[in-house]
């Protein structure tokens, strides 16, 4: 537990005061604890080091460097190590399967440990049974001096194995019930997308408004007095908001307090925080508001007199009286909550002073005995110090008790009169930057092999590329002075530097001095995407097409900038479109304005995946790596431009995913 080394004596009883046969001898290795909950290793290293140790570990004999086999191997367990075991793991505390380590000797200092004559161990001579006499009782006398409760150094690696059982047993304990409200909360969000993606709110508005005109109708027919039709109008209006209410209500998701949310699924929160408001701005808004119309232009018209302020009144009320049951509710279970912790706090304090009020009495009362008894005290000295021992012991325990409920009590408190955040909204925070990290550390790891296998070939890969680039400048003038050749110029070329784009992620950012700007137009981005994917299309029958505008478009920049983001776009749209059945495929290259538009028809994107498919290692194809857009997202925006998903429509699923490159607002170019 990464203590400081104590000073330590170990006692061999069967030393007679004369040198032993065997001989001095080294011995050294390291332990780690077979539970990850007792262990300072991290649990996945924790996990990786027992596999090596159930492979390799034991402890192992070497003679001048030289192996002595079998010690060590796994079915040998020559110093009863794994046999005590069976007898009891608490108290003989060690695991051969734990351990690694060895023993070194030396020829002249240990002559007479004698290996046979088929080299497979020692002669059990003298020599040998001292040598495993030491061992046996060196693991027998650390296990009880230092890892047994009763031992005379365990207090401190006890107290250190009582705290990490009770921080990992928390930790299970918020992970399990982390782990229930975040299943719950992914299910809830996925089925809000579904019905998001499947147009099911303008499908089920569309139904309403159609059942409210059928009730007007039928409101109108009735051979009623104008003031009973009145009324019925308005009883309609009411019912048809509060089904739209409840319509609405059918989308609403809870976010769990308390709990950190990894990125991927923040973003689908913040992605469904965003369709719902475009959902209250474009379906439930208007819908509502085009039913009051409707109602009011049918009374009009009719000549039937309608009160307002009894429809306001009906539009109000039903959120008022909503609202003030939600509040009675939460006022509720907050004053219950206060009466529990109340009565908690109350027995807990009330215990922890009647356990050492009553501590000290057992101890008076045994004094009271000794004096009665006229007997003598055998040690005054050990006897107090015994005394006073019990009496603190239990003070600790209590007193830290205690002071666990004290900080938590005074933390809510603090944080609730200073700050104005609760705890739940700290953990929230805190464990939301710590799966960040989590994160971000795997997405580093995997950078970092790549860049180092990358690393072992880029001498020699430099030096091609050299030779490319200079190649490359002396075709430049044969297709200077050869037309016929400089189209296959610009086709080399275009790859080159788009092979050059993509490795200068990994490798020194100097090759991109050597680019050259040029008027980029729409007419040679369809060019180059066209022949790069014409198989591809052919295929899977898909069409690639290019709108005038596109075509005309035109641009100063880098071909090994704006090239790559539309090959991954394009390449994305080619396997998403392929698995569209019901109506002929297409690719379209459009423009918007400034803005360059890359649009298909198939599957689409779904909400919940529109912030996530931005970040780095997601992706919803099979075996996809997830690095293309967030690629192409850096690539755009190192010259100015940023790259976009437009929202669907909300009434209308015949178009799947419109990417929008756009100029952006702090526009850089490198």
């Amino acid at each position: 537990y990464q203590m400081k080394p104590e000073k330590y004596v170990l006692n061999w009883g069967e030393s007679d005061g004369r040198p032993t046969e065997c001989g001095p001898f080294n011995l050294s290795f390291a332990y780690m604890q077979g539970v990850a909950r007792d262990s300072l290793v991290p649990p996945e290293e924790h996990s990786k080091l027992k596999r090596k140790l159930d492979r390799h570990g034991g402890l192992y004999i070497y003679r001048d460097g030289i192996r002595v086999q079998p010690y060590g191997d796994s079915d040998y367990d020559w110093l009863d190590i794994e046999r005590n075991r069976t007898l009891g793991a608490g108290y003989y505390f060690y695991s051969y399967r734990r351990m690694f380590g060895f023993i070194e000797l030396d020829q002249a200092e240990n002559r007479n440990l004698v290996e046979k004559a088929g080299r497979e161990g020692f002669r059990e001579n003298k020599a040998y049974r001292q040598l495993r006499s030491i061992l046996m009782n060196f693991f027998l006398q650390t296990a009880g001096d230092f890892f047994r409760e009763e031992g005379e150094y365990a207090d401190a690696h006890v107290a250190k194995k009582e705290e990490l059982n009770r921080n990992d047993e928390i930790r299970r304990k918020k992970k399990t019930q982390a782990r229930g409200k975040k299943l719950k909360f992914q299910k809830d969000l996925q089925e809000a997308f579904s019905s998001i993606d499947d147009l099911e709110p303008a499908v089920k508005v569309k139904e309403l408004l159609l059942a409210v005109h059928r009730d007007v109708e039928k409101v109108l027919a009735k051979d009623v007095p104008k003031r009973n039709k009145a009324w019925a109008l308005m009883r309609n209006e009411k019912q048809a908001r509060e089904q739209l209410h409840d319509l609405r209500k059918m989308l609403i998701v809870t976010k769990p307090r308390g709990i950190g949310l990894s990125r991927k699924l923040t973003n689908e929160w913040n992605s469904y925080q965003a369709q719902l408001e475009r959902l209250d701005l474009e379906v439930f808004e208007p819908t509502e508001g085009e039913i009051e119309t409707f109602i009011s232009s049918v009374a009009k018209k009719a000549k039937i007199p309608l009160d307002d302020v009894i429809r306001l009144n009906a539009a109000v009320s039903k959120q008022g009286d909503s609202a003030l049951k939600r509040v009675r509710q939460l006022h509720g279970e907050a004053n219950a909550l206060v009466k529990s912790i109340t009565v908690t706090v109350k027995e807990e304090t009330d215990s922890s002073v009647g356990t050492v009020s009553q501590t000290i009495d057992e101890i008076m009362d045994e004094m009271e005995k000794m004096k009665q008894g006229n007997e003598g005290v055998a040690s005054l000295t050990k006897t107090r110090e015994k005394f006073v021992e019990r009496i603190m012991s239990v003070y600790e325990s209590e007193s830290q008790k205690l002071r666990r409920l004290h900080d938590q009590l005074n933390l809510v408190n603090t944080i609730w009169e200073h700050d104005g955040y609760d705890s739940n909204e700290l953990t929230e925070a805190l464990e939301e930057e710590l799966e960040e990290l989590r994160a971000q550390r795997d997405t580093n790891h995997e950078l970092a092999q790549i860049g180092m296998a990358i690393k072992t070939v880029s001498h020699e890969f430099d030096k091609t590329v050299g030779s490319l680039r200079d190649g490359l400048g002396k075709l430049q003038a044969w297709s200077d002075a050869n037309p016929e050749l400089s189209r296959l110029y610009q086709y080399i070329r275009t790859n080159f530097d788009h092979l050059d784009e993509y490795l200068t992620l990994f490798t020194p950012l100097d090759r991109r001095l050597h680019r050259t700007l040029i008027n980029v137009t729409g007419k040679q981005i369809y060019g180059f995407l066209d022949k790069l994917f014409q198989t591809r299309l052919d295929r899977h029958k898909i069409t690639l097409a290019a709108t005038r505008s596109f075509l005309k478009f035109s641009r100063l920049g880098y071909p090994s900038s704006l090239y790559p983001p539309f090959i991954n776009l394009v390449d994305n749209a080619i396997f998403w479109v392929q698995r569209n059945h019901n109506r002929p495929r297409k690719i379209t290259l459009d423009t918007d304005g400034s803005d360059l538009l890359v649009r298909d028809n198939g599957p689409g994107i779904s909400m919940r995946d529109r912030e996530n498919i931005f970040a780095m290692n997601f992706s919803r194809k099979p075996g996809g790596r997830g690095m293309g857009l967030p690629i192409s997202c850096e690539t755009l925006s190192r010259i100015g431009l940023k790259l976009t998903l437009d929202y669907p429509s909300t009434h209308s699923k015949e178009e799947g995913a419109i990417f929008r490159i756009s100029p952006d607002s702090n526009e850089r170019i490198d």
